[in-house]
């Protein structure tokens, strides 16, 4: 029987999705999972807070200096040999980090698993798109962001399920595993050229912005995640943060001069891209800041005390409203008008984390788990509505760039999400450690010691301090540590809070007046400025 073209692309565009999508879920489970078993991690490779806060932020880091830089070889060399490379560069990182035996490899492997990232979220949708016909596309590309929000709802009862059943590496393993399935997908779709040739002939790299990208947002992630701990004022911090100032007016200069720039800016002038781009990064800020601290919060034995699996388990009910909204958004929302779709996304982030801030060690879960659902309808409009709201505006041959630089804002956000939500934190612990102190009895010499340990220390550590204490004292203490932590956690709510509200603001003000056109931001290029 004779199967019709729209059938047959049709047909084509599943088993791209089905490639696509086995990677975004090792992508994005990835992205979340460690944050549940950052505990183990700190146990076995006897990791400071400095240490943990880099297991999650050289991911990061790395794929958000790079998504764009391969988002575009991947417009000039060809989208489907940029995402093989992502295949094994994350493979190779996700080995290192099954294997290793000390804090360096850890890191190395995530290093590796962010320039993996970088490949796989920098390529994906592009490939997708260029796949599917234009009518059915908006259905793709919904599943394909439902997707991740899938992962990325479910990473934490994965991560959790492994540190509390088997072991964490079964995290990493597992990565090896769909990698390998999504591989020989691969060679299918390339051998069926299910996806056609976008390449842009005649283009040419632009090495000096993406030397100049690399200065900007590397160094900037590095000053920003240690000034905290190294101080602001020295030479570590100061330098990478007059690297990065540079870095952004060699930026404008290199894309202005280019004739096929890394990064074309003047798209930023379309009120609709900037509001993608934006929002995307308040959307990777808000998704970090929660999942890093509400992990360790609820995992603290002076809280909730929850299991690495109970952990992952409580963010259920908002793993579910982000994939049925990433599901529905798509389809019913954006026919009509981004607008208040996505006002309403930005604000249901806004109002959960607000929420959020009223938790202590005592609030029951009944309390916590509807403001969770509010929290997760937020994310799954973000991720599924933002990336639409950007790309339907460039032209064919700048989607691959613009989906670059819509992920490049979100890794970023989410590089700042959790080092912005520890600075919060540790300033929060650090106006609070007066009042722990003065629950220690008068003249006790465990006082420098106690600092030292909530600095520093282990939870384990803590409680071997308060048990050799009178018991008076050690319960005083105690209940001054649990009343610590919970000011600690809402002050990263609360700041993870005020930027989706500054997301809200920008929403009602750039996203004004009619639904423009496909491809309306192709004008703001026609002439050289």
């Amino acid at each position: 029987m004779k199967v019709s073209k729209e059938t047959s692309d049709m047909r084509g565009a599943r088993v791209v999705l089905a490639m696509t999508a086995i990677c975004m879920m090792v992508v994005g489970f990835n992205t979340t999972a460690v944050a549940t078993i950052l505990p183990n991690l700190k146990a076995e490779f006897d990791l400071g807070p400095s240490g943990l806060q880099w297991v999650m932020a050289v991911y990061t880091v790395v794929s958000a200096t790079l998504v764009t830089i391969v988002s575009r070889l991947g417009d000039i060399t060809g989208k489907m040999g940029v995402f093989f490379f992502g295949m094994i560069v994350f493979a190779v990182g996700s080995g290192l980090v099954l294997f290793s035996q000390d804090a360096a490899m850890l890191l190395i492997g995530r290093g590796a698993q962010g320039a993996g990232a970088a490949a796989l979220f920098g390529t994906s949708l592009s490939l997708l798109t260029a796949a599917t016909p234009e009518e059915k596309r908006a259905s793709v590309t919904g599943a394909w962001g439902a997707i991740v929000g899938l992962a990325i709802g479910l990473g934490p009862i994965v991560g959790g399920a492994f540190a509390h059943y088997i072991s964490w590496r079964g995290v990493f393993a597992t990565d090896l595993v769909l990698l390998v399935a999504a591989f020989i997908i691969g060679l299918r779709v390339q051998r069926q050229n299910y996806v056609p040739d976008t390449r842009l002939q005649g283009a040419k790299f632009d090495f000096p912005s993406a030397v100049a990208l690399v200065l900007l947002l590397g160094p900037l992630s590095f000053a920003l995640s240690n000034g905290e701990s190294k101080g602001w004022g020295t030479v570590t911090t100061l330098i990478p943060l007059c690297v990065s100032v540079v870095a952004v007016f060699a930026l404008i200069t290199t894309s202005r001069r280019s004739d096929d720039p890394l990064i074309e800016l003047r798209y930023f002038r379309h009120p609709r891209y900037l509001m993608a781009a934006t929002g995307m990064f308040f959307t990777g800020f808000a998704l970090f800041c929660f999942f890093v601290y509400f992990n360790t919060f609820v995992q603290s034995p002076d809280t909730f005390a929850y299991t690495a699996i109970g952990a992952g388990a409580a963010i259920l009910p908002l793993s579910l409203s982000m994939f049925a909204v990433s599901v529905t958004a798509p389809r019913f929302l954006a026919p009509y008008s981004f607008q208040w779709p996505i006002i309403l996304g930005m604000g249901s982030m806004a109002c959960g984390l607000f929420l959020l801030t009223s938790t202590t060690n005592t609030t029951g879960y009944s309390e916590i788990w509807w403001k969770l659902v509010i929290l997760g309808l937020g994310l799954g409009i973000g991720f599924s509505l933002l990336p639409r709201l950007g790309l339907r505006l460039l032209p064919e041959e700048h989607v691959g760039q613009g989906s670059g630089v819509v992920n490049a804002f979100l890794y970023f956000g989410a590089t700042l999400g959790a080092v912005i939500g520890g600075l919060a934190e540790a300033r929060s612990t650090r106006s609070g450690l007066a009042e722990v102190i003065a629950a220690l009895p008068a003249g006790s010499n465990k006082e420098e010691e106690l600092s030292r340990a909530l600095t520093h220390g282990t939870p384990s550590q803590i409680q071997q301090i308060i048990s050799g204490m009178n018991p008076n004292s050690g319960t005083s203490l105690a209940k001054a540590l649990r009343d610590l932590q919970d000011n600690a956690f809402d002050s990263a709510m609360l700041c993870a809070a005020v930027a989706a509200s500054i997301a809200v603001i920008l929403a009602l003000l750039l996203l004004r007046g009619p639904v423009p056109p496909l491809q309306d931001a192709k004008q703001l290029v026609k002439d050289k400025s």
